[in-house]
């Protein structure tokens, strides 16, 4: 039987990160899997995020056993799977599961994402959105043999098409039209947290124009973007970069 490959998605939160597990879901023959490790990321932290004691009782808890699900996924016979993954749920976890895996980190500015989760979650801070992970996380994969990119979501926003096209190439994988719609409505492969997070994504059928930068953040959200703007600057300098009109 032909191995799947696994196109593992590594993004902080509000950062387009469901709408782009709908675009991979539409490839032929690509399964995916929602934030596998969001469960031992609650009962790690211990946050009490919205719908938490909903959505320990309906996922894996363990480490092991969220491990074990993406390797299931890869016995079942997908030709591809696509994970998508929060950097802030990989603190202290294992990633020898991913050694072989193709890599993408998606990056948004961080106003954008505090002002967006904050909405949601209003005790926001930098161990909540993952940048300073994601930093960390890049230096990590450097000696994983699989193909590795990062990409900004909102320079991919202004030009799909092309965006996809480079995307794809960089991870060796065929492009396909059909990762630019997808039905409305909720996705039997939304985790539980969907009814918390996901209202906007469920309203739509495709990618959305870019979100401008908006005006500035205001008192302890100010602070901290000022804070997770270096980690942000650094993966930007090394982004694929494409044309945005």
């Amino acid at each position: 039987m032909p191995q799947t490959r696994v196109i593992h998605g590594i993004s902080g939160p509000r950062n387009i990160s469901t709408a782009l597990m709908y675009s991979f879901a539409q490839r032929p023959g690509c399964a995916v899997i929602d934030e596998p490790f969001y469960g031992p990321y609650l009962q790690r932290t211990g946050l009490e995020h919205p719908g938490r004691d909903q959505i320990l009782a309906q996922i894996s808890n363990s480490v092991e056993a969220s491990v074990e699900r993406i390797q299931c996924h890869c016995e079942q016979g997908s030709a591809e799977l696509y994970l998508k993954n929060m950097a802030h749920h990989m603190v202290e976890m294992p990633w020898d599961w991913a050694y072989d895996a193709a890599h993408i980190f998606w990056i948004r500015h961080p106003r954008k994402v505090i002002r967006s989760f904050a909405k949601v979650w209003p005790h926001v801070g930098l161990a909540d959105i993952g940048i300073e992970e994601q930093v960390e996380q890049w230096k990590l994969l450097g000696d994983f043999p699989g193909p590795k990119i990062i990409v900004d979501s909102d320079e991919m926003l202004g030009n799909p098409t092309l965006a996809f096209s480079k995307i794809c190439a960089a991870l060796e994988l065929p492009p396909v039209e059909a990762m630019f719609h997808w039905e409305k409505g909720p996705k039997p492969y939304d985790g539980p947290w969907s009814l918390f997070w996901y209202a906007k994504v469920h309203d739509s059928t495709g990618f959305g124009p870019p979100n401008n930068l908006g005006e500035s953040l205001q008192g302890r959200y100010a602070d901290l973007e000022e804070e997770a703007l270096p980690f942000f600057e650094e993966l930007w300098k090394l982004r694929l970069s494409f044309p945005t009109n």
